[in-house]
């Protein structure tokens, strides 16, 4: 089975989660984001005041649930 292609965008500084071929955002995530990196089915988000969030997506990227933060 092929992996859904799901990559970040920001916009305002919230994470906004896509799906290949989907015309609107699957989920929104954090905020204060300053870059957004989707490894499998991962998310990491480095924040503006220098933490960085790991997320778990699930749900094809319906949803990301933070797992950990690190400053």
């Amino acid at each position: 089975a092929k992996m859904t292609t799901v990559y970040p965008t920001i916009r305002s500084g919230t994470v906004q989660l896509w799906r290949s071929g989907w015309n609107s955002p699957m989920c929104t995530v954090s905020r204060d984001a300053q870059n957004a990196v989707v490894y499998g089915d991962e998310l990491v988000v480095t924040h503006r005041n220098g933490s960085t969030t790991l997320f778990r997506i699930i749900g094809n990227g319906s949803n990301a649930v933070p797992l950990r933060t690190t400053r």
